[in-house]
């Protein structure tokens, strides 16, 4: 307490309130295979270039690069990146093909590599087929091989029929053996090898290896000279990897999200190269549990669908039956209102070679999150022809019909559909939920807000008195918030007493809860559901009726 001790005016500045502020939710956690950067390691990343610079470029084989270029083009602004390990670590190994020049290996570990062969060839091609004279320049050229008649597609080789069906890549028939050739580097010379070192890049490493989705390459001597052409397919070989289990620690990387506390979305996109339909399911059952499981319930996990099932068959992954043309195995039912599964896969237009690459919809649409929060806030759903609307995509890996989506909207699967005049949009804004309060992402994404903002704003109460004082205080501070959420179209009510209500007083806190050290605000909101049926009734006036 001040001393007064002679007359006179004094002045005190007195603490106002304590003022609730937002917290943020659109920063999201990004967990898969990178080409380079630390291991199970929660990295701060505010853009396209900073996450090249650490984690390396795209790669044929991981998802999570795609994801993280497709947020940051749809909106995205902050995120975090976790590296995962292999499981088991010793199945990171990239297929490699090694002559005495050229070291060219699987730009990704995994066994999918083992279906790439590379050719080196004269630069433009012969006219006449017989000249075998080798050229000063010369073109290095990917191709990937298709199964054999009658053996069953892996994941990677549909994904691989489906990016030549994209692109009008014409199928190669070499010694009966089926290919496309996936990429070609065109235009080098012996020049373009030269380094000064070992160590050092060459010019041909750098435009390949800044570019390629499917290989690395790198120059084994300094005074390199043009390979050899070798315009016989050769295989890359010695991939390593497991199709059937998890290709990640995924435990082990979503652990270091746990001292991470300012994210709101979690996208782990590498689920879907998991052959096993169940296990995948499990893995995305994984995720969900994780982020039911935060002590603050503050993650919200957007989920990828398997690629090039058809509409039974994701009605049967979500809900844990098995599909009559048994790919989907019976299991448990992915339900949670802390999850969104979108289907079907897009396809974007690869800058560096103006491809068009499938990819999973998860970061596009945690990038399409963060835009429409930052124009409105949670309680708009990232729907609709209008915040729904998906940039980055060139076309979708299945036209859905209104028929198709009678089946998946009312199982919380959210459809992404092409539209004449607006684009490809996401066109679904439930959770995997079916509890009737919480089927819609935006009440679900409102209520985090709310709960963390008010968790974190509100730990200057700890430890003060626990009096009326503290609960008038509390009281207008909550109301505050609540105000300026209602205010902004995030509750729903004529009036801020229809909107909400903020309980602290001597009602829900008696005196033997007070002994008790405890403070308890009760608090009730009305969300804003979204409209998501647009009924018209329209009725003919008969004559004179008014």
């Amino acid at each position: 307490m001040a001393s007064y001790l002679h007359p006179g005016v004094y002045v005190q500045e007195l603490p106002g309130p304590q003022l609730i502020t937002a917290a943020a939710t659109s920063n999201t956690a990004f967990v898969g295979i990178t080409e380079t950067g630390p291991y199970n390691q929660a990295v701060l990343i505010t853009s396209w270039n900073q996450y090249v610079a650490t984690f390396g470029g795209m790669m044929w084989g991981a998802q999570l690069p795609f994801a993280v270029y497709a947020f940051f083009v749809q909106g995205g602004a902050v995120c975090y990146v976790v590296r995962a390990s292999a499981d088991p670590p010793s199945a990171e190994i990239a297929a490699n093909y090694l002559d005495g020049t050229l070291s060219i290996s699987a730009a990704c570990p995994g066994e999918w590599g083992d279906s790439l062969y590379v050719t080196i060839t004269n630069y433009p091609p012969p006219t006449d087929p017989t000249d075998t004279t080798t050229k000063p320049v010369f073109a290095i050229n990917v191709l990937y091989k298709m199964p054999d008649t009658g053996t069953d597609p892996s994941f990677y080789d549909q994904l691989v029929a489906f990016y030549a069906v994209s692109n009008n890549l014409v199928a190669q028939s070499i010694n009966g053996e089926t290919y496309y050739q996936v990429e070609t580097f065109p235009g080098y010379t012996s020049a373009d090898l030269q380094k000064s070192s070992v160590s050092a890049s060459s010019n041909l490493e750098t435009k390949i290896n800044s570019s390629s989705l499917f290989i690395r390459v790198k120059v084994t001597e300094t005074g390199a000279s043009r390979p050899a052409n070798q315009t016989t397919p050769v295989a890359l070989t010695g991939g390593a990897g497991d199709s059937t289990t998890t290709p990640l620690q995924l435990d082990t990387a979503l652990a270091a999200l746990d001292t991470v506390n300012d994210i709101s979305l979690l996208v782990a996109p590498e689920s879907v190269s998991i052959a096993n339909l169940g296990t995948q399911r499990s893995t995305v059952q994984e995720a969900i549990t994780y982020c039911e499981n935060r002590p603050h319930l503050d993650l919200f996990y957007i989920a990828d669908p398997p690629f090039g099932l058809s509409v039974e068959d994701i009605e049967a992954f979500k809900t844990g039956a098995a599909s009559s043309d048994s790919i989907v195995p019976e299991g448990n039912a992915l339900h949670s209102s802390y999850g969104a599964l979108y289907y079907p896969w897009i396809t974007f237009l690869n800058p560096s070679s103006g491809m068009n690459v499938p990819i999973p919809p998860s970061g596009a649409m945690a990038g399409t999150y963060a835009a429409t929060d930052t124009q409105i806030g949670p309680w708009q759903v990232a729907a609709g022809i209008t915040y729904g609307v998906l940039n980055i995509a060139t076309g979708v890996s299945q036209i859905l019909t209104d028929s198709d989506q009678d089946t998946l909207n009312p199982n919380g699967i959210n459809a992404i559909r092409p539209f004449v005049n607006y684009g490809i949009c996401a066109y679904g804004g439930r959770t995997l939920s079916t509890d009737p309060s919480l089927i819609y992402i935006s009440v679900r994404r409102l209520l985090i807000e709310i709960e963390v903002s008010l968790y974190n704003s509100l730990q200057w109460v700890v430890f003060e008195p626990n009096t009326q004082k503290l609960w008038g205080t509390v009281t207008r501070d909550v109301n505050d918030f609540l105000n300026t959420m209602w205010q902004a179209g995030a509750l729903f009510g004529a009036t801020a007493a229809q909107a909400y209500v903020v309980q602290c007083d001597a009602g829900n806190n008696p005196p033997d809860l007070q002994a008790q050290g405890q403070l308890y605000v009760d608090i009730k909101i009305c969300p804003v559901f979204p409209a998501e049926f647009v009924i018209i009734r329209i009725q003919q006036a008969t004559l004179g009726s008014t």
